[in-house]
Protein backbone atom coordinates (compact mmCIF):
# COMPACT_ATOMS: atom_id res chain seq x y z
CA UNK A 1 0.00 0.00 0.00
CA UNK A 2 2.80 2.39 0.86
CA UNK A 3 4.48 1.68 -2.48
CA UNK A 4 1.22 2.32 -4.35
CA UNK A 5 0.65 5.57 -2.44
CA UNK A 6 4.20 6.68 -3.20
CA UNK A 7 3.74 5.93 -6.90
CA UNK A 8 0.45 7.88 -6.92
CA UNK A 9 2.04 10.83 -5.15
CA UNK A 10 4.94 10.83 -7.58
CA UNK A 11 2.52 10.70 -10.51
CA UNK A 12 0.51 13.64 -9.16
CA UNK A 13 3.64 15.72 -8.58
CA UNK A 14 4.88 14.91 -12.07
CA UNK A 15 1.50 15.77 -13.57
CA UNK A 16 1.45 19.03 -11.64
CA UNK A 17 4.89 20.00 -12.86
CA UNK A 18 3.99 18.98 -16.42
CA UNK A 19 1.12 21.46 -16.63
CA UNK A 20 1.31 24.03 -19.35
CA UNK A 21 1.07 27.77 -18.90
CA UNK A 22 -0.33 30.18 -21.44
CA UNK A 23 1.24 33.65 -21.52
CA UNK A 24 -0.18 36.50 -23.59
CA UNK A 25 0.92 40.10 -23.83
CA UNK A 26 -1.75 42.57 -24.96
CA UNK A 27 -1.45 46.07 -26.30
CA UNK A 28 -3.81 47.92 -23.97
CA UNK A 29 -5.35 51.27 -24.93
CA UNK A 30 -7.59 53.23 -22.58
CA UNK A 31 -8.63 56.55 -24.10
CA UNK A 32 -10.16 57.62 -20.79
CA UNK A 33 -6.65 57.85 -19.33
CA UNK A 34 -3.83 59.52 -21.32
CA UNK A 35 -1.13 56.95 -20.57
CA UNK A 36 0.42 54.00 -22.36
CA UNK A 37 -0.34 50.54 -21.02
CA UNK A 38 0.31 46.89 -21.62
CA UNK A 39 -1.41 43.89 -20.10
CA UNK A 40 0.04 40.47 -19.45
CA UNK A 41 -1.99 37.32 -18.85
CA UNK A 42 -1.02 33.91 -17.48
CA UNK A 43 -3.39 30.95 -17.58
CA UNK A 44 -3.00 27.52 -16.07
CA UNK A 45 -5.31 24.78 -14.82
CA UNK A 46 -8.53 26.78 -15.36
CA UNK A 47 -7.14 29.82 -13.55
CA UNK A 48 -6.07 33.16 -15.00
CA UNK A 49 -3.90 35.96 -13.62
CA UNK A 50 -3.81 39.22 -15.57
CA UNK A 51 -2.14 42.48 -14.65
CA UNK A 52 -2.05 45.92 -16.23
CA UNK A 53 1.21 47.85 -16.30
CA UNK A 54 1.36 51.58 -16.98
CA UNK A 55 4.29 52.85 -19.01
CA UNK A 56 5.49 56.42 -18.62
CA UNK A 57 7.31 58.39 -21.30
CA UNK A 58 10.87 59.45 -20.49
CA UNK A 59 12.97 61.79 -22.62
CA UNK A 60 12.07 63.76 -25.72
CA UNK A 61 12.34 63.60 -29.47
CA UNK A 62 14.33 60.63 -30.75
CA UNK A 63 15.34 59.79 -27.18
CA UNK A 64 11.78 59.04 -25.99
CA UNK A 65 11.46 55.71 -24.24
CA UNK A 66 8.92 54.14 -21.90
CA UNK A 67 9.69 53.54 -18.26
CA UNK A 68 7.59 50.90 -16.49
CA UNK A 69 5.84 52.08 -13.34
CA UNK A 70 4.95 49.94 -10.36
CA UNK A 71 1.21 50.63 -10.17
CA UNK A 72 0.07 47.52 -12.01
CA UNK A 73 -3.49 46.35 -11.44
CA UNK A 74 -3.90 42.62 -10.82
CA UNK A 75 -6.95 40.43 -11.39
CA UNK A 76 -7.29 36.69 -10.69
CA UNK A 77 -10.00 34.44 -12.16
CA UNK A 78 -10.90 30.93 -11.01
CA UNK A 79 -13.09 29.29 -13.66
CA UNK A 80 -13.57 26.13 -11.59
CA UNK A 81 -15.01 27.96 -8.59
CA UNK A 82 -16.55 30.69 -10.77
CA UNK A 83 -15.23 33.86 -9.19
CA UNK A 84 -12.85 36.72 -9.96
CA UNK A 85 -10.94 38.82 -7.46
CA UNK A 86 -9.06 42.05 -8.11
CA UNK A 87 -7.72 45.23 -6.56
CA UNK A 88 -8.89 48.83 -6.78
CA UNK A 89 -7.30 51.98 -5.40
CA UNK A 90 -9.36 54.75 -3.83
CA UNK A 91 -6.86 57.44 -3.00
CA UNK A 92 -4.39 55.84 -0.61
CA UNK A 93 -6.65 52.88 0.15
CA UNK A 94 -6.12 49.62 -1.73
CA UNK A 95 -9.25 47.47 -1.79
CA UNK A 96 -9.71 43.86 -2.88
CA UNK A 97 -13.07 43.03 -4.50
CA UNK A 98 -14.55 39.62 -5.30
CA UNK A 99 -17.30 38.99 -7.88
CA UNK A 100 -18.94 35.94 -9.39
CA UNK A 101 -18.19 34.86 -12.97
CA UNK A 102 -21.65 35.61 -14.34
CA UNK A 103 -21.24 39.22 -15.42
CA UNK A 104 -21.13 38.93 -19.22
CA UNK A 105 -23.99 37.67 -21.40
CA UNK A 106 -22.55 37.20 -24.89
CA UNK A 107 -24.29 37.21 -28.27
CA UNK A 108 -22.24 35.43 -30.93
CA UNK A 109 -22.20 36.44 -34.60
CA UNK A 110 -21.02 34.89 -37.87
CA UNK A 111 -18.12 37.36 -38.19
CA UNK A 112 -14.66 35.81 -38.36
CA UNK A 113 -11.14 37.21 -38.14
CA UNK A 114 -7.54 36.06 -37.60
CA UNK A 115 -5.19 37.27 -34.85
CA UNK A 116 -1.58 36.06 -34.68
CA UNK A 117 -2.56 33.29 -37.15
CA UNK A 118 -5.34 32.01 -34.86
CA UNK A 119 -8.87 31.93 -36.35
CA UNK A 120 -11.28 33.89 -34.18
CA UNK A 121 -15.03 34.09 -33.71
CA UNK A 122 -16.87 37.28 -32.68
CA UNK A 123 -19.24 38.02 -29.80
CA UNK A 124 -20.83 41.12 -28.25
CA UNK A 125 -21.94 41.88 -24.68
CA UNK A 126 -23.14 44.89 -22.70
CA UNK A 127 -21.42 45.39 -19.36
CA UNK A 128 -21.76 48.28 -16.91
CA UNK A 129 -22.38 51.09 -19.33
CA UNK A 130 -20.52 49.92 -22.43
CA UNK A 131 -20.82 47.40 -25.23
CA UNK A 132 -17.88 45.04 -25.72
CA UNK A 133 -16.77 43.22 -28.86
CA UNK A 134 -14.58 40.17 -28.30
CA UNK A 135 -12.60 38.02 -30.74
CA UNK A 136 -11.81 34.59 -29.33
CA UNK A 137 -10.19 31.40 -30.57
CA UNK A 138 -10.89 27.79 -29.63
CA UNK A 139 -7.60 26.61 -31.16
CA UNK A 140 -5.74 27.02 -27.86
CA UNK A 141 -6.24 24.44 -25.06
CA UNK A 142 -7.15 27.08 -22.45
CA UNK A 143 -10.03 29.21 -21.22
CA UNK A 144 -8.69 32.72 -20.68
CA UNK A 145 -9.42 36.40 -21.24
CA UNK A 146 -7.92 39.72 -20.11
CA UNK A 147 -9.33 41.94 -17.36
CA UNK A 148 -12.86 40.95 -16.18
CA UNK A 149 -13.82 39.50 -19.56
CA UNK A 150 -15.19 35.95 -19.23
CA UNK A 151 -17.97 33.67 -20.40
CA UNK A 152 -16.60 32.72 -23.82
CA UNK A 153 -15.09 29.35 -24.75
CA UNK A 154 -11.41 29.40 -25.58
CA UNK A 155 -9.05 32.36 -25.40
CA UNK A 156 -9.99 35.99 -26.04
CA UNK A 157 -7.33 37.63 -28.20
CA UNK A 158 -8.95 41.02 -28.76
CA UNK A 159 -11.50 43.13 -26.90
CA UNK A 160 -12.78 46.57 -27.88
CA UNK A 161 -15.61 48.78 -26.71
CA UNK A 162 -17.92 50.00 -29.46
CA UNK A 163 -17.31 53.62 -28.38
CA UNK A 164 -13.53 53.16 -28.92
CA UNK A 165 -12.65 53.91 -25.29
CA UNK A 166 -10.98 50.60 -24.45
CA UNK A 167 -9.12 47.93 -26.39
CA UNK A 168 -6.93 44.89 -25.70
CA UNK A 169 -5.12 43.25 -28.62
CA UNK A 170 -2.84 40.23 -28.25
CA UNK A 171 0.71 40.88 -29.44
CA UNK A 172 2.49 37.72 -28.34
CA UNK A 173 1.32 34.22 -27.34
CA UNK A 174 3.54 31.69 -25.59
CA UNK A 175 2.82 28.20 -24.24
CA UNK A 176 5.39 26.63 -21.94
CA UNK A 177 5.69 23.89 -19.34
CA UNK A 178 4.77 25.17 -15.90
CA UNK A 179 6.65 24.64 -12.67
CA UNK A 180 4.31 24.82 -9.69
CA UNK A 181 0.96 26.54 -9.45
CA UNK A 182 -0.13 29.89 -10.80
CA UNK A 183 0.55 32.78 -8.45
CA UNK A 184 -2.55 33.81 -6.45
CA UNK A 185 -1.96 37.38 -5.24
CA UNK A 186 -4.99 37.71 -2.95
CA UNK A 187 -4.99 34.48 -0.93
CA UNK A 188 -4.21 36.33 2.30
CA UNK A 189 -6.50 39.30 1.67
CA UNK A 190 -10.05 39.79 2.93
CA UNK A 191 -12.17 40.86 -0.08
CA UNK A 192 -15.33 42.93 -0.09
CA UNK A 193 -18.23 42.47 -2.51
CA UNK A 194 -18.94 44.76 -5.45
CA UNK A 195 -21.86 46.56 -3.80
CA UNK A 196 -19.71 47.48 -0.80
CA UNK A 197 -17.02 48.76 -3.15
CA UNK A 198 -19.59 50.94 -4.93
CA UNK A 199 -20.65 52.51 -1.65
CA UNK A 200 -17.01 53.23 -0.74
CA UNK A 201 -16.43 54.63 -4.22
CA UNK A 202 -19.42 56.96 -3.91
CA UNK A 203 -18.14 58.31 -0.57
CA UNK A 204 -14.65 58.70 -2.03
CA UNK A 205 -15.91 60.64 -5.07
CA UNK A 206 -17.98 62.95 -2.87
CA UNK A 207 -14.89 63.73 -0.80
CA UNK A 208 -12.78 64.35 -3.92
CA UNK A 209 -15.39 66.72 -5.35
CA UNK A 210 -15.64 68.55 -2.01
CA UNK A 211 -11.87 69.04 -1.83
CA UNK A 212 -11.68 70.24 -5.44
CA UNK A 213 -14.37 72.85 -4.82
CA UNK A 214 -12.67 74.02 -1.63
CA UNK A 215 -9.34 74.44 -3.42
CA UNK A 216 -11.01 76.34 -6.27
CA UNK A 217 -12.59 78.78 -3.81
CA UNK A 218 -9.30 79.22 -1.92
CA UNK A 219 -7.46 79.94 -5.18
CA UNK A 220 -10.22 82.26 -6.40
CA UNK A 221 -10.91 80.31 -9.57
CA UNK A 222 -14.06 78.70 -11.01
CA UNK A 223 -15.18 75.44 -9.49
CA UNK A 224 -14.54 72.39 -11.70
CA UNK A 225 -17.53 71.56 -13.90
CA UNK A 226 -16.79 67.92 -14.70
CA UNK A 227 -16.68 65.87 -11.52
CA UNK A 228 -17.02 62.49 -13.17
CA UNK A 229 -14.20 59.96 -12.79
CA UNK A 230 -12.86 58.51 -16.08
CA UNK A 231 -13.82 54.92 -15.32
CA UNK A 232 -14.30 52.20 -17.91
CA UNK A 233 -17.14 50.76 -15.83
CA UNK A 234 -20.07 52.80 -14.63
CA UNK A 235 -20.50 52.04 -10.94
CA UNK A 236 -23.76 50.09 -10.79
CA UNK A 237 -24.62 48.10 -7.66
CA UNK A 238 -27.75 45.99 -8.09
CA UNK A 239 -28.47 47.82 -11.38
CA UNK A 240 -28.86 51.16 -9.60
CA UNK A 241 -26.77 54.22 -10.44
CA UNK A 242 -25.92 55.10 -6.85
CA UNK A 243 -23.69 57.99 -7.89
CA UNK A 244 -26.88 59.81 -8.83
CA UNK A 245 -28.48 59.22 -5.45
CA UNK A 246 -28.72 62.09 -2.98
Amino acid sequence: MKTAALILATFLITALNAQQTLKIRYNYINHAKPNTYMMELQAQNNQVLSYTIRLTKVGAGKNIRYKQTADSTRLFKDYTNEYLIYEESLGRDNLVIEEQLNLFKWNTTNDRDTILEYPCKTAFAEFRGREYKALYTTDLPFTAAPWKIHGLPGVVLKVTTTDDVLSYTAETIEISDAEGLLYRPFDHKEPINYNDFCKKYKDYRKEVIKIRKQRARQQNRPEPENNKAPRVEIIIPENRFILNEN
